[in-house]
């Protein structure tokens, strides 16, 4: 499920934002197109944070959505290619 859902994040994410920030912007607050676009980019953060949060505590680093090997991600580091690979984390 996770590898899944990280093949296909980098191409729905930047599609529901967009969406999102569309009904925003066009829709006067406190209609129902502007709660909807509040909704998913909401729903959005949330699952990138749920993700970080689930790869920090399972402690085993992020698999490579092309190959599936894991790469041990290091605090405060910026790391976000496979090495093998270069792939996309």
């Amino acid at each position: 499920m996770w590898l899944r859902y990280r093949k296909r994040k980098h191409a729905v994410a930047p599609i529901l934002l967009a969406f999102a920030y569309g009904c925003l912007q066009n829709f006067v607050k406190g209609t129902v197109p502007w709660y909807v676009g509040l909704v998913i980019a909401w729903t959005v953060g949330c699952a990138y944070v749920i993700e970080e949060i689930v790869w920090n505590l399972k402690g085993e680093g992020r698999p490579c959505p092309a190959c599936g090997q894991r790469v041990r991600m290091k605090s405060f580091r910026v790391h976000n290619t496979c090495p093998n690979f270069g792939e996309q984390l």
